[in-house]
């Protein structure tokens, strides 16, 4: 249960600096260009893309939206675990569990199950949810056949040592 707890802080130590700084989608080919094209910092290199037509804007629609969230705290914490001696991980696919697993002597060995989770805030008036459901991850599968290693799966369920849902809710 130990790894469990420093899995849990080292997560929520590392979310507490993810910032999300995906600016737009890079678009190859553009009229407006001129080559080379020269930057001295993100921010010169991010002006120079989206005045030379290179830089569309995000999708607004929220699953969309939710996909480009989920991959850039992926991708951040997939760095992070870089400079954590020990730590291991893999990525999953698209449509694998989990997005990402953790193991190695940081994490006290065995594996670890995170699964990432995203939703837009709902605008309402009263109560607070979202404006879709968070599926955490499908019970009637996993649960029943805990032992079974499923296509899209690392290992069985029952292998890991925990099982981690991250869930994100933005409101733009």
């Amino acid at each position: 249960m130990d790894e469990v707890v420093e899995s849990l802080a080292w997560l929520r130590n590392q979310c507490a600096e993810y910032a999300f700084d995906v600016r737009g989608l890079f678009r190859r080919a553009s009229p407006a260009s001129t080559w080379p094209l020269k930057a001295a910092d993100p921010e010169g290199l991010e002006s120079r893309l989206a005045d030379g037509g290179h830089l569309l804007p995000l999708p607004q629609e929220p699953a969309a939206l939710a996909n480009v969230l989920e991959v850039s705290v992926v991708n951040f914490l997939m760095d992070r675990l870089t400079l954590l001696p020990g730590a291991e991980a893999q990525r999953g696919s698209e449509r694998s569990y989990p997005d990402l697993e953790l193991s190695g002597s940081a994490f006290g060995g065995g594996h670890h199950a995170l699964d990432v989770k995203v939703a837009r805030r709902a605008v309402t008036r009263g109560r607070p949810r979202t404006q879709s459901r968070i599926a955490l991850y499908t019970g009637n599968t996993y649960f029943k056949w805990p032992d079974l290693r499923w296509p899209g799966t690392f290992r069985p369920f029952n292998e890991y040592v925990s099982r981690l849902d991250l869930i994100l809710i933005y409101t733009h």
